[in-house]
């Protein structure tokens, strides 16, 4: 298998810092930000939380938002207006969380190694659907295959049928599982773990990517049209940008000044960002150069 581990030059470019938050990203210091995808201005914030918010998802047609939260809560929200419209009661800390099909159930995942799927119209009430070997960190909603998928820090990686609801097909990473991530169509799932970066299509969960490279990694994100992954650094503070099919670096941006703990796409692909560490999510273009929100290109 190719690998990514010829070092490449860092290339110059400027990217768009947002500011705001007091603890690391994904971490957030209890208040959610929405901000704008072409600029990353401040939209607003969402409060209610009484602790570290690990994880925050927006509905499909991004009038909800659901936030998963170290206070033992998920808490599904108005995004237009910032209202809190429900709580779903865990108990122990809640890592993870997302909209499972639509807004009105809800999936999750935390420390106590169970996936949960919760009615928004019964809050009270909840299904476990899995219990992990580990502590679940993230759980994602295919819109393609109408699946949940669920990973934890081990290396396991459930694929849920929320009809059912029960686990349809299991994955095993090669090593232990830092992140997942799902491409904005719900087509191509990702996983960054130890030294390797590997892709199922998810159509057939046929494994399609697998290569290894000489750093930690602790996000792989893959753009829309599947010719790029981005990848961050665990240890090295990089953002480094991979071809698909060859899986070489082609490019490697330093502007974090912590781990880099997520990445994702704009739907577009123009753009996608990055959440650290250093209480910044910064967002990038995916072709620099071009005119793009607050990008301008300059005449001469």
């Amino acid at each position: 298998m190719p690998s990514t581990t010829s070092p490449l030059p860092l290339t110059q470019q400027i990217s768009l810092a947002c500011a705001g938050h007091t603890r690391p990203v994904v971490q957030l210091n209890g208040k959610p930000i929405l901000r704008d995808g072409s600029t990353g201005d401040w939209l607003g914030t969402f409060l209610g939380h009484k602790g570290a918010v690990w994880s925050a998802m927006l509905s499909a047609d991004t009038l909800r938002a659901v936030t998963a939260s170290a206070d033992y809560t998920v808490k599904v929200w108005n995004a237009i207006s910032g209202q809190e419209l429900v709580s779903f009661l865990h108990n122990n800390i809640v890592k993870c969380a997302d909209f499972a099909g639509s807004d009105e159930l809800v999936i999750t995942g935390g420390q106590d190694k169970a996936v949960r799927i919760f009615d928004v119209n019964r809050p009270d009430a909840s299904t476990t659907v899995v219990t992990h070997a580990a502590s679940v960190r993230s759980v994602k909603w295919s819109s393609h295959r109408n699946v949940a998928i669920s990973a934890d820090t081990g290396r396991q990686i459930n694929i849920i049928d929320v009809r059912a609801p029960s686990v349809v097909k299991t994955l095993e990473a090669p090593e232990n599982i830092a992140s997942i991530s799902l491409t904005s169509d719900g087509r191509m799932l990702s996983c960054a773990a130890g030294r390797r970066i590997l892709a199922w299509d998810v159509d057939s969960f046929d494994l399609v990517k697998d290569f290894a490279v000489d750093y930690d990694v602790s996000v792989a994100a893959i753009n829309p049209a599947r010719t790029r992954i981005v990848v961050g650094g665990r240890s090295d503070l990089l953002i480094r940008s991979c071809d698909f099919e060859s899986e070489k670096q082609i490019a490697a941006h330093k502007g974090h000044h912590g781990p880099v703990h997520d990445a994702c796409f704009s739907p577009d692909g123009h753009v996608y960002a990055t959440g650290s560490e250093d209480g910044t999510v910064r967002l990038w273009q995916a072709n620099p150069g071009s005119e793009y929100g607050l990008w301008k290109t300059r005449k001469i």
